[in-house]
């Protein structure tokens, strides 16, 4: 009967021990890559989201509020389409809660826009993760 106490007692040890690695293991991953604004700030700098910017400028030009053509010109709009599919790859790159405080700052620093200039910008930026089908699919900026 001692035996057997003595087995289990270590077995129960041994469990509770592997529990406490398993978690804090999982503390430390969930930490690293989820809410590490060091990590966000190092995607925006590496990312430096061109296509995005190209798309926007391009959009802005081209486009209406409503974001639909206003435009006839195929090779234009072909340019359009190219930039955003490439923006939207450059948006899968990042890490999720990254995609829209990047969005916002590349406008931002866009020419230094300011203003009216700048909500409208802002306003399209605020609609391309839902064009490429990502998540969020828009922006609260």
């Amino acid at each position: 009967m001692g035996k057997i106490s003595l087995v289990v007692v270590l077995l129960l040890c041994l469990l509770a021990f592997a529990n406490a690695n398993a978690f804090s293991v999982m503390v430390a991953v969930t930490e690293d890559n989820i809410d590490n604004p060091q990590s966000c700030q190092e995607q925006i700098q590496s990312q430096k989201l061109n296509h995005c910017r190209m798309y926007i400028s391009r959009s802005h030009q081209h486009f209406n509020d409503e974001l639909s053509m206003v435009t006839d010109d195929d090779h234009e709009i072909n340019q359009a389409q190219e930039h955003l599919q490439q923006c939207c790859q450059e948006l899968r790159n990042m890490d999720t809660q990254c995609r829209c405080p990047a969005l916002k700052k590349m406008v931002m620093q866009d020419c230094g826009r300011q203003g009216e200039e700048a909500q409208r910008m802002l306003g399209k930026a605020r609609y391309i993760p839902r064009m490429c089908n990502i998540q969020p699919t828009q922006c609260s900026f």
